[in-house]
């Protein structure tokens, strides 16, 4: 992306997403985690595709006490009535740190998704960013930013207000955490979705003319795929927008080396992107969505 913006010093993800600040009794050594979890639909600011897309994911990472860690994982989609298949895979490294009230820390996540995905998502190939939380008892104010990696590059920011609730006794823990986070940024990852992933048909970008998007084998016609080239042209991807509106509320319990956890999300986007099919004027179709994730992990 060619969007002029201050340089940004915030994964979701959520991210691919929304991550869950879990307690951590480790913190004061190193340690190795296995994470897994189900997610009933991928979503991206609020976008999704007009198909369900359930992941079962997996990861392993390592925490060193200084603050670095790296990961590496998984996602399987699980859609009733379509072969398991290897959607995406991804590497991630950061680095955490707290100061007095506040959290901070940087991250680069990369991703390899399978050609035939049909994810929001699936062409963006990275991400870096940073965050910054302070927290207070009666309420943590947080925020960060990032970059997006895809055929062209996105910038964004977010802001989110929450509460924990939590209880400790002897070797268990739990929590809850209600929370409201707004996202803004631009959208040349959704550009480059309409063109070369979301329609049974391939596609050429009409605002370059040249690239050939490769559409994708999911389809309600019974699988008779239209191979006529149609020319997707979009308006607004540079704009720097709001995108979405999520509330959510993590829940997390964890007792010695494991833990179990949910975080419900609910997102309103807003912000409908409008693009062209062959000169005919569309609209990007956009309502509120429920999606969650549940999972569990170990820690050794």
């Amino acid at each position: 992306m060619k969007h002029c913006y201050t340089f940004i010093i915030i994964l979701q993800l959520f991210f691919f997403n929304n991550s869950i600040a879990q307690h951590d009794s480790s913190s004061i050594r190193s340690f190795t985690k296995f994470n897994i979890n189900y997610l009933s639909n991928s979503v991206y600011f609020g976008r999704k595709d007009s198909s369900t897309t359930p992941y079962l994911r997996s990861s392993i990472s390592y925490f060193d006490r200084s603050g670095f860690y790296i990961s590496a994982g998984m996602a399987l989609l699980i859609k009733t009535n379509t072969p398991v298949r290897l959607d995406v895979f991804n590497i991630d490294a950061g680095y955490n740190f707290t100061i007095n009230q506040f959290d901070a820390g940087v991250y680069a996540s990369k991703f390899f998704y399978s050609k035939a995905s049909y994810a929001v998502a699936s062409e963006i190939k990275g991400l870096s960013g940073f965050y910054l939380n302070y927290n207070q008892s009666i309420i943590s104010v947080g925020g960060g930013g990032y970059i997006l990696f895809s055929p062209a590059t996105d910038f964004g920011t977010y802001i989110n207000l929450s509460h924990t609730f939590e209880k400790e006794k002897e070797n268990s823990y739990w929590s809850f955490a209600p929370s409201i986070q707004l996202n803004a940024g631009t959208q040349y990852f959704n550009e480059a979705y309409y063109e070369f992933r979301k329609f049974p048909f391939p596609t050429t970008a009409g605002n370059n003319g040249k690239n050939k998007g490769k559409g994708h084998a999911h389809s309600s016609n019974n699988g008779n795929i239209n191979t006529q080239v149609k020319t997707v042209t979009f308006y607004n991807q540079k704009q720097f927008k709001i995108l979405d509106l999520e509330l959510s509320l993590p829940i997390n319990y964890e007792k010695n080396y494991w833990g179990l956890y949910a975080i419900p999300t609910v997102a309103f986007p807003t912000n409908a992107a409008e693009y062209a099919i062959d000169n005919s004027l569309q609209k990007e179709s956009l309502a509120p969505v429920f999606f969650t994730e549940i999972g569990a992990y170990i820690k050794f």
